[in-house]
């Protein structure tokens, strides 16, 4: 019975998750804006937290969900130069599926070590998934769409596109660690609550 209903649980939130990435896609609520020209994403949040919170499928799927949305997007209504890239699936889908699988990997990883709050591994998980997942995007562009990226960044080299985004990519990386930390917090203390109440119950 449990693993039917843990399996429920982790159905619904895998659902619930998809969801909100295509929520905030959808109503540009993912996309926090720093000025007239540039703005960090918390879209791929929900992914490391499938990750964490329901294991490797969940992790891929909700990563599936947000390239296809992207895809879709890009097609429909491109809104940059390098939008109509996305439209290709190894430039959209397959960087945001592996940076489930990252997450999943560095959420396991972390889990092993004695003691780790598990608060404080979501945040680290967070923060260097958030990264690779920068790293992940513009290499797949770079390796699967070439000259069309080069020459709609100027012909800046993979490393030089890296460094130009390195501010954004860091606060995009501490928004997810302050997200997926705040929702452990969270349910660390709605378990401590519901612990308290079973006791006086019985």
């Amino acid at each position: 019975m449990e693993k039917k209903v843990s399996l429920t649980r982790k159905l619904v939130l895998t659902g619930a998750l998809s969801a909100l990435i295509i929520v905030l896609g959808i109503t540009k609520l993912g996309l926090i804006p720093l000025g007239p020209a540039a703005s960090i994403t918390i879209l791929h949040v929900p992914i490391i937290l499938a990750a964490c919170l329901c294991g490797l499928p969940s992790a891929l799927f909700t990563g599936a969900v947000f390239g296809i949305m992207s895809l879709v997007q890009a097609a429909m209504s491109p809104s940059g130069v390098l939008d109509p890239l996305f439209v290709n699936p190894l430039c959209s889908v397959l960087p945001r599926m592996l940076t489930g699988l990252i997450a999943w990997v560095l959420w396991f990883v972390f889990n092993k070590i004695p003691k780790m709050p598990k608060a404080v591994s979501a945040g680290i998980t967070a923060f260097i998934s958030t990264v690779c997942h920068t790293l992940l995007v513009i290499g797949c562009l770079y390796l699967f769409a070439g000259t069309a990226v080069r020459e709609g960044m100027g012909g800046l080299g993979y490393f030089a596109v890296i460094a130009v985004l390195a501010p954004q990519a860091a606060l995009e990386a501490v928004a997810a660690t302050i997200i997926c930390a705040a929702v452990y917090v969270g349910l660390f203390v709605s378990g401590k609550r519901k612990s308290k109440l079973s006791q006086e119950v019985e």
